[in-house]
């Protein structure tokens, strides 16, 4: 999977914690590499939210939006 900004691709990661973001938008989780996240340090109010408790971390699982602060999930939000 690419970066959706820079089409940059995502390679593997030193042990640890992967540097690239992952979120939700428009419906579709996407990912965004570190050079985009620096450019851009509002980056994180792009992404859908939980409409139940506002949250951004959110995570698509078979199909459906998972919420990872409230644990709800529902349906993904087709995009345009």
């Amino acid at each position: 999977m690419a970066c959706y900004r820079c089409n940059k691709v995502q390679t593997d990661p030193v042990k640890g914690k992967s540097p690239w973001a992952r979120f939700v938008l428009k419906g579709e989780q996407v990912l965004l590499c570190p050079e985009c996240q620096s450019a851009d340090p509002g980056w994180m109010t792009v992404g859908d939210r939980c409409p139940f408790c506002d949250s951004p971390k959110l995570s698509m699982v078979m199909g459906s939006v998972v919420c990872r602060s409230c644990g709800r999930d529902f349906e993904r939000t087709p995009s345009f």
